[in-house]
């Protein structure tokens, strides 16, 4: 079920209707796979309609090159469980994130490159490039 948000200068309409996004954090990374729609029905429980997550580019990227969204990593399975138990779902990618997360997400393989400073723009160099760039 889809449903659109729209903003408006008191907040967010639903359907026409006035909504409260009224969000909980669950890293999906930080919690087993089968665990997770224990937790996801906790979070209704207390009175949540919203399940907020970060993205760690360490946890789908652990190598170089290798990609994965499976197991722990199986983001896709985590939303569509948040979906399931009525919960809409705030995503936060990184590539940084602030949840006290070695790193900040960032995986180990890219701190081979000495030249790069880390949460700075810096343009990639021939060492190494993220998923899908044309560099």
């Amino acid at each position: 079920m889809t449903a659109l948000l729209q903003p408006t200068p008191d907040g967010f309409l639903r359907d026409g209707e006035p909504h409260l996004v009224i969000s909980g954090a669950i890293h999906y990374f930080r919690v087993h796979p089968e665990q997770w729609r224990d937790r996801l029905r906790r979070l209704v429980a207390m009175g949540c309609n919203t399940v907020e997550t970060y993205v760690a580019w360490n946890v789908h990227q652990p190598v170089r090159g290798v990609t994965t969204f499976e197991g722990i990593a199986d983001l896709g399975r985590f939303l569509d469980i948040a979906a399931e138990e009525g919960l809409d779902a705030i995503v936060r990618p990184g590539p940084y994130i602030c949840a006290e997360w070695e790193n900040g997400g960032f995986p180990g393989w890219i701190l081979a490159d000495r030249n790069l400073r880390l949460r700075n723009r810096n343009a990639p160099t021939s060492s190494w490039s993220m998923p899908g760039s044309t560099s």
